[in-house]
């Protein structure tokens, strides 16, 4: 194989932009040389992080003012997998060469799809006719089986036993390839060393032969050890360099018009190996961080990089061929709005996967035979209204996080409590009632919640490991990209300064003097099936952890059912949603900030970034 020539400045880099567009870098790594079309313009629409949105919700979408760069937000009517299909159906009478790609997560985010362990979501998605996909971190939830039973070809016969034994009902499957070039099998008998699916795949619109890899998330291992049972993530950044080298080469070789990448890395991620690769790739297709690029963001390999937020808004790259050389790109970012109508027969679809959640009578156990949690009531009941706004879009700090570690503070009677982030949401206004089915769109998983002690200074690492986790300059020491809630303590934390010294000091609520490094201080957090001892939240050094029974039930409480019951009771609305943190570096958050985690450049040898759009 020939591999193109290594960059070694930004000089050259800048030079090879020039040199070696798509058409050009085939004839230099060897590859056949292309056939397209004269003046052909193909379309590649981008979905991502559909999160299971079968319908309309509210969600909160960032506006900015011409006249002085003003930024504010505003509630609009967002999403919908119907509204989506009618769009996709759209661009594709505007140009019938075009391709749909599904990225990241998709089929767990909702109470719909935790209930069926996500088959509620595939009739509707099966429905767009998406041609390649890429699974997220999240539709890894439902275990390895569930995993493998979904996206595998031909599952091997010990996942097909054990899911009969533990689980009710089949998987639904997608009609659509996945790829995870990233993602390999570790234990016996399911082809230990191999691929769990395709790293590539060849596609053929309009004449144009497009060549996708494609990356899922590597955070899985770090979420719950069942969802990574067996599995082997790649992990560094030398390593996805020469992942995207190889297999970009291997494409061109096989004669592509045009190689893109397909990642649920998250947009940072992505746009730190754009600027690091062999020219070779020509877009980015980001998942999983739910940024929103108006404008394509050019790296110094020449690759666009994008994302399209998530299920509000839907992607549409453009790219243009003349004489056999990709020449030009047009992106642009649909709203999937209220304006939009509803494609009636994927509205069918949706009104039929939702039916039995809508039913009064409703009775559904939890799809895990370790969890109880059933669902008795539809999903449409109110279960109380919220004097505040709740949300979880800031980074640092969000009003639902601090309700929920409010409420789980005060109703296990501990002076601190720690709640899991996630980019999970709901967009309740002040006065606004409150759905069960909107509870679990903030809480669609069932740990359980536990009090255990902790040192001072072990309690200072956790705030640190989490803020370098969603701040740290360099993109591949990011995890999540989303801070979880902490009740019960006064930080002041600096974000500008380095990884590992970012928090300035931590007290108690109320207490005058800064925690010792020795003084035990009791934390109720949640703790998960399988976890390492000492773990809880997937923070390590608890000890003498004791699981909190809900005294209505008798089983194990989740942080769900004490939402719930928050509300219910009327406790919620005597919890202020107060952060706890305090930012004395006072580094710009969204909406004021383009993005919701910060973007660096990582004082590379990168060209300098394109400005993004609002």
């Amino acid at each position: 194989m020939i591999q193109p020539p290594r960059m070694t400045s930004l000089a050259a880099a800048c030079v090879a932009l020039v040199v070696l567009s798509s058409a050009a870098y085939a004839e230099v790594s060897g590859g056949a040389r292309s056939s397209v079309e004269e003046g052909k313009t193909i379309t590649l629409i981008h979905l991502n992080d559909l999160h299971a949105n079968l319908v309309p919700h509210d969600d909160m979408v960032r506006i900015a003012s011409d006249e002085g760069g003003a930024v504010a937000t505003r509630v609009e009517s967002r999403g919908g997998i119907a509204r989506i299909a009618t769009l996709v159906d759209r661009i594709r009478r505007d140009n019938p060469a075009s391709l749909l790609l599904n990225v990241g997560d998709t089929y767990h985010g909702g109470v719909e799809a935790l209930y069926t362990r996500g088959n509620a979501i595939v009739p509707a998605v099966n429905a767009l006719g998406v041609d390649v996909g890429v699974p997220g971190n999240w539709d890894f939830a439902y275990g390895a089986i569930t995993t493998r039973m979904r996206y595998q070809e031909e599952p091997a016969l010990p996942a097909r036993l054990l899911e009969w034994l533990f689980f009710p009902g089949s998987v639904e499957r997608p009609n659509f390839p996945n790829l995870a070039a990233n993602l390999r099998q570790t234990m016996p008998p399911f082809s230990r060393g191999d691929l769990l699916l395709p790293a590539t795949l060849v596609l053929e619109t309009g004449g144009v032969r497009v060549g996708f890899i494609g990356l899922t998330s590597d955070i899985v291992t770090r979420m719950a050890s069942p969802f990574a049972w067996g599995f082997e993530f790649l992990e560094g950044e030398d390593a996805y360099r020469e992942l995207i080298d190889e297999a970009a080469a291997e494409l061109r070789e096989q004669g592509v018009d045009t190689v893109v990448v397909m990642s649920e890395l998250g947009l940072h991620r992505d746009l730190r190996l754009a600027n690091l690769i062999q020219p070779g790739v020509d877009v980015f297709f980001s998942a999983h961080t739910h940024e929103l690029t108006r404008e394509a963001m050019r790296s110094a390999s020449g690759a666009l990089v994008v994302e399209a937020g998530n299920d509000g808004n839907l992607g549409r790259m453009d790219l243009v061929f003349r004489d056999g050389r990709l020449v030009d790109h047009r992106w642009s970012v649909l709203d999937v709005d209220a304006s939009v109508p509803e494609d009636p027969e994927v509205a069918a679809l949706v009104r039929e996967a939702r039916a039995p959640f809508l039913a009064e009578d409703i009775d559904m156990a939890y799809p895990a035979p370790w969890v109880e949690m059933p669902l008795d009531r539809p999903i449409d009941h109110v279960i109380g209204h919220s004097e505040f706004a709740l949300h979880r879009r800031g980074v640092l700090h969000n009003p639902f996080n601090n309700l929920l570690a409010e409420v789980i503070r005060r109703a296990a009677g501990t002076p601190v409590s720690m709640t899991p982030g996630f980019r999970f949401d709901a967009i309740v206004s002040p006065g606004g009632g409150i759905t069960v089915e909107q509870a679990y769109r903030y809480l669609p998983i069932a740990p359980s919640l536990a009090i255990g002690e902790i040192r001072g200074a072990d309690l200072r690492d956790i705030l640190e490991v989490e803020l370098t986790r969603v701040f740290s300059p360099d993109a591949f020491e990011h995890s999540g990209g989303w801070l979880g809630g902490f009740g019960g303590l006064d930080v002041e934390v600096d974000l500008a300064r380095p990884d590992g010294e970012r928090v300035l000091s931590v007290r108690l609520s109320g207490a005058s003097a800064p925690l010792h490094d020795d003084e035990i201080v009791r934390v109720a957090s949640c703790v998960r099936p399988f976890d390492d001892e000492g773990v809880m939240c997937s923070n390590p050094n608890f000890r003498d952890i004791e699981r909190l029974e809900n005294p209505a039930t008798g089983r194990d409480w989740t942080p769900l059912e004490m939402f719930v019951d928050a509300f219910e009771s009327g406790r919620a609305n005597e919890s202020r949603p107060v952060s706890s943190i305090r930012d004395r570096g006072e580094v710009p958050a969204w909406p004021r900030a383009r993005f919701m985690q910060p973007l660096h450049s990582h004082n590379d040898e990168s060209a300098p970034l394109a400005h993004v759009g609002h």
